[in-house]
């Protein structure tokens, strides 16, 4: 079995954690690389993460996160945050598609941008919700990256995103106009000793009700 398939059977959304441990630069800087380098549509990355350690920050957000135990007690706390549809169409596309395709293959800028907005249109989704899409597939990287590093996650949406903005903007930390909170994680060591650390046990539909192989 694949060590990355192993991990996915094994890990666990932690609800309870261990209070007063950091995680090393080297493990914060290998979540946030797993995230960075994760696919996205089109290559257009259209989100960025803040990794939040401090405390009084927290202590600002917790109303907004409903006073969840890993708000105050996890190693960190992750937030994507994803841009607005002129930001997107202003910024963001432009600049990765610069990026993404040599200046000798300028010409194919053009039809990229224009695939993306048929995407949009062909799935019948918003801007924004196009750019949440891509932040939830970076999630799905990321998680399995700590797992191997021995850490655990809980990726959640159980908060007020207006209200988390509200704090981040007040802070300095968003362009309340140009950008939104999609996504959030939650980071750091279980606790096994407190009870309903993990909740209840981990369960999945059978074989037959999740996939069919089409021969």
């Amino acid at each position: 079995m694949p060590k990355s398939l192993e991990l996915l059977k094994t890990r666990r959304s932690a609800k309870r954690w261990q209070e007063h441990i950091s995680l090393t630069d080297e493990q914060k800087k290998s979540v946030l690389e797993a995230i960075r380098f994760a696919p996205s549509s089109n290559g257009m990355e259209p989100y960025r993460t803040l990794f939040i350690e401090n405390m009084s920050l927290r202590k600002e957000l917790n109303q907004a996160f409903f006073g969840q135990a890993g708000v105050l007690t996890a190693s960190g706390l992750i937030i994507w945050i994803t841009p607005s549809e002129n930001l997107l169409e202003t910024k963001i596309v432009p600049e990765q598609s610069k990026r993404n395709i040599p200046d000798e293959h300028a010409s194919l800028r053009e039809g990229k941008i224009n695939g993306l907005r048929a995407t949009w249109k062909n799935h019948n989704v918003s801007a924004n919700e196009w750019c949440a899409r891509q932040a939830y597939i970076s999630l799905g990287g990321m998680v399995i990256v700590a797992a191997e590093l021995g850490l655990n996650t809980c990726p959640l949406e159980g908060f007020v995103p207006l209200e988390v903005e509200e704090v981040l903007s007040k802070n300095g930390l968003i362009d309340i106009n140009n950008e939104k909170v999609s996504l959030a994680c939650f980071i750091g060591k279980v606790n096994e000793n407190s009870e309903m650390h993990y909740y209840f046990e981990k369960t999945r539909k059978p074989k037959e009700e999740a996939y069919r192989i089409i021969d």
